[in-house]
């Protein structure tokens, strides 16, 4: 029978100091991938970590894979203790994984409902999972509809309206501090997706940015050009700090970059001019410690969630329909899994037949080669109107969730062979005799 199972941690009640602990770090993925290769061969493996969430996705065809095994597996690949964050963790199976990755893919599961980033970050996941060969034919078509309805829900609704990156949530918090923004100096740690958006969101607002910062020069010159900024480089940013009036940090460095001893020397200089410090990467940037000086007002992504809520309370009419959009997902999916577990049992059902007619055909060697052709003929047609009805009940039973009672009375029937392991096709019960049985085409 087939499993599908999610496990993780999210933003909504796992604090950033536990999520950062958790977080696989681009250039470790493969190193994780060969990792649950070795230890689980026969288990479809998907990770999608990112700011707000670490979650591992599963496919089996037989056995179990426990909460407790799945906790090892984080607890020695990131080297610690796994009370820190089981009690923060669940567990979804069945039905319930199948809609939380839909949920997911299309930001309802977001601190921002309906932000446009976890569609990406699923489809880097989705990649890099194939790349590794953790991901085959179910895990694969599980991955991709989550895609699809996350797609789907940002064309035919409005969830992805006014603020819905963090970015843009962060540019609004600051507005809330400093009033309307008019030519506040900005400086950016950082050069990926987030830092671009914070930069554009920032310039929107009416802010003026003023440094990016990065460790690679080429990317860093080339983003902060198009903002109108100059790049600084790792070594020499430092002495720029005293400068601005607001910094986001969203670099992947693996521990704070901003520590306490360096804002208080910042804050010298100053002189009592508030510096407002946004850190939205895991692992933080900035050490905690900094919101203990005056006039230094640090904001985590935890601290975001008071305007990601009042954006929600705008566009629960969008959330309502998209709800409903995931929900006829979830349905048709369930309904095509139901359809795996049958086409076995068709398969053999077309054998039986197929031994059957081949044995009547046997007393009719004597036939001239016209009639043969003819009988063969009948033959045909009869067994495929004879098939005709319990397909269309195999069908409909899939949409109902009825499938394996209608499977136990037709192997009832005709005292077919027991179902073996090893036997399942990819395909829904119309397609079972097509040769070519790939999913992904």
């Amino acid at each position: 029978m087939l499993q599908f199972l999610a496990y993780g941690i999210n933003h909504k009640n796992c604090p950033v100091e536990i999520r950062e602990t958790l977080h696989f770090r681009e250039r470790r993925l493969p190193e994780a991938y060969e990792w649950i290769r070795r230890e689980w061969p026969s288990v479809e493996t998907l990770i999608l970590s990112t700011c707000n969430r670490v979650e591992l996705y599963f496919v089996l065809e037989e056995g179990d894979l426990s909460s407790e095994t799945i906790g090892d597996f984080l607890t020695a690949f990131h080297g610690i203790e796994r009370s820190r964050f089981e009690c923060f963790a669940y567990r979804l199976e069945g039905r319930a994984a199948i809609e939380h990755l839909f949920r997911v893919a299309s930001g309802l599961d977001s601190m921002v409902v309906g932000e446009n980033e976890i569609l990406g970050q699923l489809r880097e996941a989705f990649q890099a999972a194939q790349q590794a060969g953790t991901m085959d034919s179910l895990l694969y078509r599980w991955a991709e509809r989550a895609l699809r309805v996350g797609k789907l829900i940002r064309t035919k609704t409005k969830i992805n309206e006014g603020a819905t990156s963090i970015p843009a949530v962060a540019v609004e918090l600051a507005e809330k501090i400093f009033g309307r923004l008019g030519g506040e100096k900005v400086m950016v740690l950082g050069t990926g997706e987030m830092s671009e958006l914070a930069l554009q969101n920032l310039r929107e607002a009416g802010a003026e940015a003023l440094y990016v910062m990065s460790r690679n020069e080429e990317r860093g010159r080339t983003l902060a050009e198009a903002f109108g900024a100059r790049w600084v480089s790792l070594e020499d940013w430092e002495r720029f700090l005293h400068e601005i009036d607001i910094l986001i940090a969203s670099t992947s460095a693996p521990h704070p970059i901003i520590k306490l001893d360096m804002v208080k020397q910042v804050m010298e200089k100053k002189r009592h001019r508030p510096l407002f410090l946004i850190d939205i990467a895991v692992p933080r940037n900035i050490e905690a410690d900094v919101n203990s000086i005056d006039d230094v007002y640090l904001y985590n992504i935890d601290d975001l969630e008071e305007v990601a809520q009042a954006n929600l309370r705008s566009r629960r009419k969008e959330v309502r329909q998209a709800e409903t959009f995931i929900e006829d997902t979830v349905e048709e999916f369930e309904a095509w899994i139901q359809q795996l577990e049958a086409a076995p049992t068709i398969e053999r059902l077309h054998a039986h037949l197929d031994d059957l007619i081949a044995e009547e055909m046997k007393r009719w060697n004597s036939l001239s080669r016209e009639e043969k052709e003819r009988l063969e003929e009948f033959a045909r047609r009869l067994r495929s109107k004879f098939l005709h009805a319990p397909l269309e009940t195999l069908k409909e039973s899939s949409r109902m969730g009825m499938v394996r009672r209608t499977l136990e009375a037709i192997h009832t029937l005709f005292r077919l062979k027991p179902k073996s392991q090893s036997e399942r096709t990819d395909e829904p019960l119309d397609e079972i005799r097509v040769s070519d049985r790939n999913p992904r085409q």
